[in-house]
């Protein structure tokens, strides 16, 4: 395998400029592959986004990145993949009607071909970089005339070069829950300006792959909701579209496990693909930022994506909105941080067995701490010996309750924990399954059936000896389900309550003291609750002459 410190590759000259590549200043990983080359092992697109080979700065970021000698050698050394930063957006590409700036992406696309990449078109149409001459047209056939020119005139100079395009870029409102954003597009043709993008890009080159790229769905479930209605419209009606290109910027922890492969069985049941179109971590903790880049690449790969790429590479040409976060995964000298390294050992997990995970066996704890069925246990997976998997997935009745990430380099037996606490009374049966690269492989099933969720029923007693109406009521849970709080009712009426610290099976008690309580025959119970529900006690008599 390369070594990372000791890539060379030749001087060249592409478009006339210039791009000297030089080794970068790396730290030796001992003969590790690169990412590059696990990507190939895998048969997937690894790519990176946000690579600026321009000269132009009218999107207020640096000319061409490629004028430092390490930028060209840590892409074409670590990516098989490229997409250019903000070179397509319209007044980028299209800064004056009519006149078109090819410059900086024929020179990616001349780099991608020396350097046996593939090249993504990033994007279409967006929020953003939209010239004034674009905004002065107000009449919609118009408009779209223009939209049709600027598809025709940047799709078919690289038809077959080119083979993907996010056509539509963050169409909906930031957070969601209130549809498409109002931009320029949706001001001009209305709502279905997206399908209609769709339909000119795919007339102006029927033979590329057409994206929607969006972000954020992994974080907000209604945006999650609105994107998907919005897909599966379009498919339903015939629109030519072929998957969904999600960013995935990540700010400070990564989604939940399981949403990722959630969202990729949603789209590809509509016959679609999802990709990963701009992941970059931004926190300021290298050590979780790591986690956060692995864990995400380890569920993609399980899930099925085969097409992931980062947003940057380098903290050299950053983007963040955290001030003073370093969102990549080389540092501003190319050197690989260890968020690399988690990177790299997710992909080298995933394809490390030649064959499928050895089937796994589930076990549950429920009942053995102290004899209960209270909805608290673990559900266990252990892989004794055989295959192992690269990532876990534990599903409850069916549904996808966990996810994570497993080594599964030189290892032949492997083990993994998920913890239940307050599930209320019913039956859960638990699957699992262990994926690598070479297929999944389900385990055996476990089934849990919760019976004492809510507490245990409690005791009520009285010192009421003299019958004066002053008296201690003492309510006992003697053992088994806690409470959390509990209320004493005299004749119906509540006339104490507390709060409970819960340690099942010990006992519990809880006072109240009562006073004045007037002559007769009365009628006192405790009711003991916790978040599963409620237990009273059976009724004591309580006399006052």
């Amino acid at each position: 395998m390369r070594k990372l410190s000791k890539i060379a590759l030749a001087s060249t000259l592409i478009l006339g400029a210039p791009l000297i590549f030089a080794a970068p200043a790396m730290a030796d990983t001992d003969n590790e592959p690169t990412i590059r080359e696990l990507a190939a092992e895998a048969g997937i697109l690894f790519g990176s986004g946000s690579v600026k080979a321009s000269e132009s700065t009218a999107d207020d970021r640096p000319a061409n990145y490629f004028t430092d000698p390490r930028y060209g050698a840590t892409l074409a050394a670590q990516f098989n993949s490229l997409s250019p930063e903000n070179e397509f957006k319209w007044n980028m590409v299209q800064p004056e009607e009519g006149v078109f700036d090819f410059e900086g992406l024929d020179r990616l696309v001349a780099f991608a071909e020396e350097h046996d990449m593939e090249v993504k078109a990033h994007s279409g149409i967006s929020r953003a970089f939209n010239p004034d001459y674009l905004v002065a047209k107000t009449d919609p056939a118009e408009f779209r005339a223009a939209m049709v020119t600027h598809f025709e005139t940047i799709m078919q100079r690289y038809t077959g070069k080119m083979d993907r395009w996010d056509v539509v870029t963050e169409a909906f409102t930031t957070f969601g829950g209130e549809g498409l954003e109002h931009n320029l597009f949706y001001d001009r043709l209305g709502p279905g300006y997206v399908a209609e993008a769709f339909r000119i890009a795919h007339d102006a080159d029927p033979s590329a792959k057409l994206f929607i790229n969006e972000n954020m769905v992994e974080f907000y479930p209604a945006k999650r909701q609105e994107l998907y209605d919005l897909v599966s419209g379009m498919v339903a009606d015939g629109v030519p579209i072929d998957g969904v290109a999600l960013q995935m910027h990540e700010t400070f922890q990564g989604p939940p496990p399981g949403v990722l492969t959630e969202i990729v069985n949603e789209y590809e049941a509509l016959g679609l693909e999802v990709t990963i179109a701009e992941l970059d971590v931004h926190t300021y903790d290298p050590i979780s930022q790591a986690q956060i880049y692995s864990d995400v690449v380890a569920e993609g790969l399980a899930a099925g994506i085969t097409d992931i790429s980062v947003w940057g590479f380098t903290d050299k040409h950053l983007y963040t909105w955290l001030p003073g976060a370093k969102p990549t995964m080389f540092d501003e000298e190319f050197n690989p941080k260890p968020a690399y390294v988690a990177v790299r050992d997710a992909l080298k997990s995933w394809v490390h067995n030649d064959t499928a995970p050895s089937a796994a066996v589930l076990s549950t704890t429920s009942g053995w701490a102290n004899g209960l069925k209270d909805g608290n246990y673990e559900v266990k997976m252990n892989l004794w010996h055989g295959t192992p998997g690269s990532y876990y997935r534990l599903y409850e009745n069916d549904v996808l309750v966990d996810g994570k990430q497993l080594n599964a380099v030189d290892v032949t037996s492997q083990t993994a924990t998920t913890a239940f606490t307050n599930k209320p009374n019913g039956t859960y049966t638990y699957r699992a399954e262990l994926i690598n690269s070479e297929g999944v492989t389900q385990t055996s099933t476990a089934t849990v059936t919760v019976t004492d969720a809510a507490p245990a029923k409690p005791v009520v007693s009285t010192d009421n000896w003299d019958k004066d109406g002053n008296f201690t009521a003492t309510a006992n849970l003697w053992w088994g389900t806690n409470a959390t709080s509990y209320a004493f009712y005299l004749d119906g009426t509540e006339v104490a309550e507390g709060e409970l610290t819960a340690n099942t099976p010990q006992a519990q008690t809880a006072t109240a003291v009562l006073q004045g309580v007037a002559p007769g025959k009365h009628s006192l119970t405790v009711t003991f609750t916790n978040a599963n529900g409620s237990t009273t006690s059976d009724p004591v008599a309580v006399t006052v002459n």
